[in-house]
Parts: C-alpha cells; structure tokens; sequence
C-alpha cells in the first residue's frame, strides 16, 4: 500500500476510501465534546477565523471566564451523552496558564471519571506539567498550518508556528497525550499539506485532526470560500493511512462534512451540546 501523502492523494477515490475504512476498522469509535473555561483572548490583533467570536456577537457564549459551577454542570451533561473525551478550551491567555485553570481540572476530576485534554494555544513546560498534576491527560496543539504565511493570513497575532511546534514537543516531556493537526484552507499547497503532515508524524502525535475552514458571521473571513468537503475527506483519509497508529478525529458533526468525514476512517467525533448547556447559570 502506498505510505506517503503524495502517494496516497494520487489513487482514486474508490481505493483511497476504501483502504482508509479498512486500516480504522479495529480502532475503538470515541466521541469528544467541549466544555470552555474562557472564552476571552490575549491575541492582539484578533485571529480573522475565529467563530467564538461570532458566537460572542450573537449571544451564544460568553465573553470571559465560565463559573466553575457552570463547568460542572456541563460536564454533567456531556458525559450523559456518552462521550469520553473532553476538550476544555480557552482563548490564548499568554504562555502560562492562569491557576484557575488546574483549579477547574481538579475540581472535574473530583467528581467525574472523564479524560480531559486542554486547548490553550502555546504555553510553556511548567503549565503542562501543573494541568497534568491536576489531572489533565492530553494537550490538543494544532499546528494550524504548515505554512507561515498562511498561518499568519487567519493568525495575524499571538504565538507563532514555532510556539505550537516547541508546546507539541513541551506535550511529550510532561507525559501527556498530543492532539494536533491543522486547517486545510488559504492556499496550502501539496508540498504544504506533505510538510505538515510528516511534522506531525515526527511529533508522534497520539491524535490527529485536519480541519475544514468554514466561515462564520461577524469575522474578517466571513466572505472567504469553505473548504472543498470532497478534498477535505481524501486529505484526511490520506493522513490517517500516513499515521495509522494514531486516532483519527472529526470536528464538523452535521452537513456535508459529516457526510463525506464518514469515508476517512475516522474513529474519534464530535457531539456538541445546545446553546443553552453553554450559558452562565
């Protein structure tokens, strides 16, 4: 069978598939949901993408830190839905984590048998280490792109590729699971996409996910195209077969790339809560 992305990107749909749900049909299925600490940012200027901001806009999350009641009565919830995983987000706050996020996993972990990963953009070594004493099990770091300027079209501010690729590394040290990948969108070239995969094979991730760009109200990249459903599954597909020791996650759980995300093999989804599971109490 064919290992490299190029490789891989060159067979036809039918092959590229099938080999996929093939080589996945043994890993367990897992579903993720999130739970936000903050939905507040320290990234100066704004990132163009970002749909917590169109959701702060139209009501449907708030603008800061969530009451750790709040937290806990979502954790509630998720877990009655059957998922396993939870993902527990915040706007980038700098490279070290505030206290009260390991304060939050604690009081979690108290009280519910679940798996946490964190999603805090680059942070340094010691913050890892103090989330994993407090009970986180994994870091989700996307690279976001393989691409600098890319990257930096949707990521104007804040850490750089450099940051996420030494956090991925800093992940490893402190004994956690790694959860990473990148959005396939603003002109990643195939050289690109080979790029950014091989890194993170290297990084020995434990988790991958290629994300489609979908644009969102009230953002600077609102007008900006989607990315193409049909690409987006042959390229996760094709990853997943480059890094088959890893789980293979999807983020979109409605639509057209639910639709086609069912042909890539993909064991690890999402389940998201309603509106109403994500206001202040």
């Amino acid at each position: 069978m064919a290992q490299t992305i190029k490789e891989l990107l060159g067979l036809d749909d039918e092959m590229l598939f099938s080999n996929a749900l093939k080589a996945r049909k043994g890993k367990r299925p897992i579903l993720w949901s999130p739970n936000v600490i903050n939905s507040a940012c320290y990234t100066v200027p704004k990132c163009r993408h970002c749909k917590w901001e169109c959701f702060k806009k139209e009501d449907k999350m708030p603008d800061g830190r969530r009451l750790l009641d709040n937290i806990l009565w979502q954790t509630e919830k998720i877990i009655a839905t059957g998922a396993e995983i939870m993902l527990m987000p915040s706007g980038w706050m700098g490279y070290t984590v505030p206290d009260y996020f390991c304060t939050y996993i604690e009081k979690v972990k108290e009280r519910f048998a679940i798996t946490i990963y964190g999603l805090f953009g680059s942070i340094d070594l010691n913050s890892l280490l103090s989330l994993k004493q407090a009970g986180m099990e994994g870091y989700q770091c996307g690279l976001e792109s393989p691409n600098e300027l890319s990257y930096r079209y949707f990521r104007p501010g804040g850490d750089s590729i450099a940051d996420r690729i030494q956090t991925m590394t800093f992940v490893k040290e402190a004994g956690l699971k790694l959860w990473s990948g990148f959005i396939l969108a603003f002109g990643l070239s195939d050289p690109d996409i080979e790029k950014g995969i091989e890194l993170l094979k290297s990084a020995h991730i434990d988790c991958l996910s290629i994300q489609p760009f979908v644009p969102y109200p009230h953002t600077a990249l609102a007008s900006e195209s989607p990315t193409n459903p049909h690409y987006w599954a042959r390229v996760t597909a094709a990853a997943g077969l480059c890094i088959p020791d890893c789980d293979l996650a999807l983020s979109e759980n409605d639509g057209a790339y639910a639709a086609f995300g069912g042909q890539t093999g993909a064991n690890v989804r999402s389940i998201f809560l309603n509106e109403t599971d994500l206001q202040q109490k």
